[in-house]
């Protein structure tokens, strides 16, 4: 059984799908025609282990679970409260207890899991404990609420799939590995970092105030995953290349680069080489064969070079 919200003030059960925007505008899922909840406010999301996790979008009066204010993500337990200001939901897992679980495994369709290649790009803020130490919690809410809001935008607007948000690092796919499927996530690579320039203007006076920008670091990967989906929808994505990709986006700090690619994705697409730089052979975290790493210094919408 899949998790639901309670509305507390009309007993109304709401089913959660994989995906539930809460706000103002008409094509939220939940929508909530107040002028103090933001048009996109929050959103509610299945991870890939079945769980559900809550997101505040960087709205201007804040979530609150269990009367705490919610500052990143954060994963629902079982009657946790949810209030956006006056309305209140409580969360249901959905998940029987004791003796009263009944065995649904019958009733769960599990996918043909097949090994395919795809492009994945992780994402994370760079210096983010500085950041959550140095600001407000108001601010730092609408900060980090307002970045995932542009990520799931901005993959969106590029054509790839955001599989799952974790603490401050997004980690978003494209099922296509054609060069044109690549140019479009080195488009959206840029896009990524001119949303978090866009955040630190809107903040720009506390950001000085402490000596703060937001930035985030960058990995792009092609390789083969294990895909599929168990259940109702639940996605699955595993394998080393996805390690790879996360190992790649922690190489952007000690290489002093905002976006990193591997050979794996410019392997191919010869054109591709041309708006990176190569960055040498490199060791990462349970890894023995070293990577080859290259950082990004242009863009295909930059230059004349096709991008397919």
């Amino acid at each position: 059984m899949s998790g639901h919200l309670l509305e507390v003030s009309t007993k109304r059960t709401i089913p959660l799908q994989d995906t539930m925007l809460l706000g103002r505008k008409k094509d939220c899922h939940i929508r909530l025609t107040d002028s103090r909840v933001s048009r996109q406010h929050a959103m509610i999301r299945r991870q890939d282990d079945g769980a559900y996790w809550y997101y505040d979008l960087g709205s201007s009066n804040g979530s609150y679970i269990n009367d705490q204010r919610v500052i990143t993500t954060r994963k629902l337990a079982n009657e946790d409260t949810i209030r956006i200001c006056d309305h209140e939901y409580r969360f249901d897992s959905g998940e029987a207890t004791g003796t009263d679980r009944e065995d649904d495994s019958l009733d769960a369709t599990i996918s043909e899991i097949r090994t395919i290649p795809v492009v994945m790009l992780v994402s994370d803020i760079k210096g983010f404990t500085k950041i959550s130490e140095a600001l407000p919690p108001d601010v730092l809410a609408q900060t980090i609420g307002s970045w995932y809001r542009e990520c799931d935008d901005v993959l969106g607007t590029h054509g790839a799939t955001v599989d799952k948000f974790i603490g401050d690092a997004v980690l978003a796919y494209w099922m296509d590995v054609n060069p044109e499927v690549r140019a479009r996530a080195l488009a959206g690579a840029k896009a990524l970092r001119e949303a978090c320039d866009r955040i630190s203007s809107d903040h720009a006076a506390t950001f000085a105030e402490h000596d703060l920008r937001l930035e985030s670091g960058i990995g792009l990967h092609l390789g083969k995953v294990a895909h599929g989906q168990m259940g109702q929808g639940t996605f699955t994505m595993l394998g080393d290349a996805v390690n790879i990709t996360f190992r790649l986006e922690s190489l952007t700090r000690p290489l002093d680069r905002n976006i990193l690619v591997s050979e794996e994705f410019l392997s191919g697409w010869n054109e591709g080489y041309d708006f990176c730089r190569h960055e040498g052979s490199h060791i990462v975290k349970g890894r023995t064969t070293p990577l080859e790493v290259y950082s990004v210094e242009r863009f295909p919408e930059d230059s004349p070079v096709a991008a397919a």
